[in-house]
């Protein structure tokens, strides 16, 4: 059976969701590892995931994403064509509107697309402000974390996202949308191995032979 495997990293752990062919998306849940995550979404699939999409907050360092992936391939997962969005990019494909995304675990404001900046009520407004029947205020993080957030941002009615969740929105937007903040592929994380040696010196000894000859 075909099968897809969404996963959400985040400060709170891994979401993880499955698409089966002609049965929909499915939430797994919310695990403490991509391991985990990946284990859980594997008893409902059968043999590999035909598509991998990974979702990470708006803003990680190249580094950061690396470990990620790392770990996606210690988990058993090695698909070289693994997508990775942000947050921001599955709530802008889904919602089809200027989103902005208040990240109460990282007292950030992240944008569309790949911007982020430090939380301040006044700068919210502002952004609304520019284009405000275009925009979607969305709102995430730990419950605990979120609530001085939501009072903030309440004139704008912001939609709470769950990140667990976002494993399974990321699914439901077509594999063939373009990617603006993040390499389409693993693979384009990894560091290319250097030019052999013999490369870089047969020009320079080109150039010398020319210098002799004139």
């Amino acid at each position: 059976m075909t099968w897809s495997l969404g996963l959400s990293v985040g400060p709170g752990g891994v979401g993880s969701a499955v698409g089966l062919a002609g049965g929909g998306v499915h939430l797994i849940g919310a695990f403490p590892t991509i391991a985990r995550a990946v284990h859980a979404a594997a008893q409902v699939g059968d043999g590999a995931p035909a598509r991998i999409v990974l979702v990470h907050p708006t803003g990680v360092t190249v580094g950061e994403l690396g470990r990620h992936l790392g770990n996606l391939a210690l988990a058993g997962v090695t698909d070289d064509d693994a997508q990775l969005r942000t947050d921001v990019e599955v709530l802008h494909a889904l919602t089809g509107r200027r989103v902005l995304l208040i990240d109460a675990d990282r007292d950030l404001i992240a944008g569309h697309p790949g911007k982020t900046e430090p939380f301040d009520a006044d700068r919210l407004a502002a952004l609304v402000a520019k284009q405000p029947y275009e925009t979607t205020v969305a709102l995430t993080g730990h419950p605990e974390t979120r609530d001085r957030y939501h009072v903030a941002g309440r004139d704008y009615a912001p939609m709470i996202v769950e990140r667990p969740a976002l494993a399974a929105l990321a699914l439901q937007v077509p594999a063939t949308t373009a990617l603006v903040s993040t390499p389409r592929t693993a693979g384009a994380l990894r560091r290319r191995p250097a030019l052999p040696l013999v490369w870089t010196v047969v020009p320079m000894i080109a150039v010398i032979l020319l210098l002799l000859l004139l």
